[in-house]
C-alpha cells in the first residue's frame, strides 16, 4: 500500500519541486490543474512536466479532466461559480477517485496544483476531503519539506474558521460537524468563479 502526497510548485524551481517528490519517494505525479500550463512557471505547463519527471524516474498522470477545480460540466456551477459538492457527486470526479485508489494501492502518488499551501488548494479541500478510506496515508507536503498529515490539516482548517469548541469540550459528533462547517466554509471562499458567467450559468435561486 503507498501513499497519497499533495504538492503546490509556486515557490518552487524544477530541481528543489522534484527533490521534495524524491524526499518522500513519490512514484507517479498526478496532475489535477483543469488547465495544466503556467505562463508565470512555464516550466510546470503539462509537456515539459512530464519531460522533467520521466527524466528523475517519475511517471506524469494528467487528471484535470476528472479531478479539476473548474469542470466543463456546466451542472457543477451556480451562478458562476464552481460547487464543490456538485464536483465530489459527478460521475467524472467518482473516476479520478478510483483512479487515485487504485493507484496508492500499489505505488505512492502526489497530486500537484500551484498553490504552496493545500488549505487554499482544491487538491486537499475537494480531492483529499472525498478520499476519507485514505486520510491515514495522506500527507501535504509542504514549501519547507514539512509533512501535514490530513488529520493534522483538518485541525489546522478547523481552527482557521473557529467551528469547534476547545479540545476538552469535544465530543466526536462535535468534531465531525466542526470539520464539516470548516470544508464547506473553505470550499465557498475559494472555489473557482467565473469572471464574466456563461449564459447556461444557474442561478442560486
Amino acid at each position: 500500500m503507498g501513499r497519497l502526497y499533495t504538492i503546490g510548485y509556486s515557490g518552487h524551481d524544477m530541481r528543489g519541486f522534484i527533490r521534495l517528490l524524491a524526499a518522500s519517494h513519490v512514484d507517479v505525479v498526478c496532475d489535477v490543474r483543469s488547465t495544466p500550463y503556467s505562463n508565470y512557471k512555464p516550466d510546470f505547463s503539462r509537456a515539459p512536466l512530464k519531460g522533467h519527471l520521466n527524466s528523475a524516474g517519475m511517471k506524469y498522470v494528467f487528471l484535470g479532466d476528472k479531478l479539476g477545480a473548474r469542470p466543463k460540466d456546466r451542472s457543477c456551477y451556480v451562478a458562476g461559480q464552481a460547487t464543490y459538492a456538485r464536483i465530489a457527486g459527478s460521475e467524472f470526479f467518482a473516476e479520478g477517485l478510483a483512479r487515485l485508489r487504485e493507484g496508492v494501492s500499489k505505488l505512492n502518488l502526489a497530486l500537484v496544483c500551484s498553490e504552496s499551501d493545500p488549505i487554499e488548494c482544491h487538491r486537499a479541500v475537494l480531492v483529499c476531503r472525498n478520499l476519507r478510506d485514505l486520510s491515514s496515508r495522506i500527507c501535504h507536503i509542504h514549501s519547507d519539506g514539512k509533512l501535514e498529515t490530513q488529520d493534522d490539516f483538518d485541525e489546522r482548517l478547523v481552527n482557521m474558521h473557529n467551528t469547534a469548541p476547545p479540545p476538552l469540550l469535544r465530543n466526536p459528533a462535535q468534531w465531525g460537524n466542526a470539520v464539516a462547517t470548516a470544508y464547506a466554509k473553505q470550499s465557498e471562499a475559494i472555489a473557482y468563479r467565473e469572471r464574466y458567467p456563461g449564459p447556461d450559468s444557474e442561478d442560486a435561486a
